[in-house]
Order: structure tokens, then sequence, then C-alpha cells
């Protein structure tokens, strides 16, 4: 790592764990209202930027065997406990006025687009893991191979019916989704190299590169939706999303941390930190940290507050949905279940000041 200005996103840069936050909180928002009054202006980016941040801060002094006893922690682990909870749940819930759909647990064992209440996130989950150990085996061959499974992952999501989607565990959509991480993990390196060193101090790119993204939606550039194998446009669409994904981590990196009081280049110390950032950094660093257990909680607490509360309102469901999974990831990691629910290792759980290591889907690295 450089002392250029990209220095804080990996040590204390509260903007890009604020847009951590956001992108968790995107996928409930995605969930609780389905038909939102611009929708395609979200799904553009939501799942596509947590692909595009896992390549970001992608380690590269993993071995494959390495990377794959690292994701089997992070993610395979939670992933099977969390199949076993909700399984539960619903042979629960079948004997209540309440029951879930027929099929639901066999779909999930299933995995990709099977998935279905309160399994909603189960697909994306799978596929990191593949997708990650993917980019892992890619790294170490030619550049060009690496584009050439991308570009032929988005021309398979073009199959009808959604056929990549629904493979078991979602293993079609992995070099599309793989394209993602390798894209983040090229900027990442770009930014770290003397070419780019200046490029983050200029909020302005950021805003730039948002700009001409949502404008390509706004003038007809198809949205997506990966779950069901949804990549648009074949190569515009993801393109679009890579735009999107580069201006929100351009903006949040800087002026974002900047207003939220977070670590300057030229100040690493976290004695030099405001009192605002310090604040702040204790609360969004606590909620990053819960983000592999949102996701996988989300999904059943928006079911029961509709079924059991009659909550239709979907604004209000998300805020609830969110505040009560933030609050119980947050127990969850002060105790011997961080591991087996959340991924994370409590001896990798940051506070501020420390590292930026491990525990976050959106940064698994």
């Amino acid at each position: 790592m450089t002392t250029s200005a990209l220095r804080p996103v990996r040590a204390r840069n509260l903007g890009i764990d604020l847009l951590r936050v956001i992108s968790v909180a995107a996928v409930v928002i995605g969930h609780a209202w389905a038909g939102m009054p611009g929708a395609e202006y979200l799904q553009i980016w939501r799942m596509p930027l947590f692909f595009f941040l896992a390549g970001f801060f992608f380690s590269t002094s993993r071995s494959l065997t390495g990377e794959l006893q690292a994701r089997s922690k992070s993610l395979a682990l939670p992933y099977l406990v969390w199949l076993l909870l909700l399984s539960s749940a619903v042979l629960a819930m079948a004997h209540t006025p309440w029951p879930f759909e027929p099929g639901t647990i066999s779909g999930a064992f299933i995995g990709g687009a099977r998935t279905d209440m309160p399994f909603l996130a189960f697909w994306f989950i799978s596929v990191l893991f593949f997708a990650a150990l993917l980019l892992r085996a890619v790294l170490a061959l030619p550049w060009w191979v690496g584009v050439l499974v991308g570009v032929s992952g988005f021309a398979l999501a073009q199959l009808p019916d959604s056929a990549m989607a629904y493979t078991p565990l979602g293993i079609g959509l992995v070099p599309a989704c793989m394209a993602f991480m390798l894209a983040g993990h090229w900027f990442g390196r770009f930014m770290r190299s003397p070419r780019g060193q200046g490029l983050p101090a200029k909020p302005w790119w950021g805003l730039l590169c948002l700009g001409i993204g949502f404008g390509a939606v706004a003038s007809g550039v198809p949205t997506m939706n990966i779950k069901w194998s949804g990549f648009g446009t074949f190569l515009l669409s993801p393109a679009v999303s890579v735009l999107i994904s580069i201006g929100l981590v351009l903006l949040f990196s800087t002026a974002v941390n900047a207003l939220l009081g977070g670590q300057q280049p030229q100040r690493a110390d976290p004695s030099h930190q405001p009192r605002r950032g310090r604040v702040l950094g204790l609360v969004i660093s606590e909620l990053v940290q819960t983000a592999t257990f949102v996701v996988f909680s989300h999904a059943l607490v928006l079911y029961l507050l509709l079924r059991l509360f009659d909550l239709e309102n979907p604004v209000l469901r998300t805020v609830i949905a969110l505040g009560i999974c933030w609050a119980l990831g947050t127990i969850v990691n002060r105790t011997p279940l961080a591991l087996p629910l959340n991924g994370l290792p409590r001896s990798a759980l940051r506070r501020p000041g420390a590292a930026q290591t491990g525990g976050k889907i959106a940064s698994k690295t």
C-alpha cells in the first residue's frame, strides 16, 4: 500500500465502511420493496457492488488452498448453519397460519434461483464463495484469461429461461459475478499505482462516474437482476454497474469520509482523528461487522413482520428489519456464535483504529 489518498480505505475510512453498510441496507430494501419507484437505479449496482468491493480488497497473498480454507470459515460455515436454522423455522411455521410455500426447503438445498423466502440471499453467498475461488485461480494466469472467463460468463447468462440461475448453488452465475470481482481487483491495483494516486483526491471524478452511470440507466440501458441471470444488455449493463461502483468508491472514500470526520491520508494516526469521527467510527464499524448476519437473517424478519404484524409499509418494514438484525448481529459478534452465524472469528472483530480485515461479506479479503 502506498501513501496515496486511498490508504485510509484499508485503514479507517469511514466513508467506505458506510458504503458497506448502505450496500447491506440496499439488499434489505430490494427484498422489502421489490416494486419500488426507480428500482432500476438500485438494481443496477446493489449486488455488483458487493462483488466489486470483494475484488477491490482481494488478498494477493493466499494460495488457492488458503482461499478455500478462508472462505469455508467466512462463507460456507454460516451458509450451512443458517440453512439448518431457517429450515427448522420453515418446518415450525408449517403448523401455523403463516406457512411458507411448499418446496421451500428443497429449493434452498439446491440453491441458486430456487431459493425463496426466507432463503432469499442464499444464492449470493454460494456464488460469492465460488467466485472468490475462481478469481484466485485466474489471477495466477495471464490477464486475458480472466477477461475471457468473465465475458464467457456474461454470454452464458444470456441463455433463455434464466438457465444459469437454476444451476445448483447458482454455480452458472459464478463466471459473470467473478468479472465484477476482477474489475474491482484491477481498479484497486490502479488506485494503488503511481498513475492512480492522485485520483481519489478529486471527488468530482466519483460524481462524474455516477452521473454517467445513472444517466445511462435513465436513457434506457437495462438494469440487472443477477439472481435470475438478468445481466441486462450484453456487456453494456455490467459496464454501467462497474462505472457506478467506481463512482461510489471514489466518492465515499474521499468526500463522504471527510464529512464523517474520518482519518485523512496525512493523518493516519487514530489519535488525530476528530471526536466525531471516532464516535461515528465506532457505530459504523459495529454495523459493518454484522453484514453476513443481516444478509442471512433479514428475510425471515421481513416475513414475520408481514405475516405476524401485518406490516405492509415497505419503508417501515425495512427500518425495523435492519434495526432488529443489526442489534442481534452486534450481540452475536460478542459471543462464540460470531463464527458460525456471521463467519467472523471474535479475534477478527474490528474496533476503531484497528486495521480493516475480514468479517464482512462486502470485503471478504
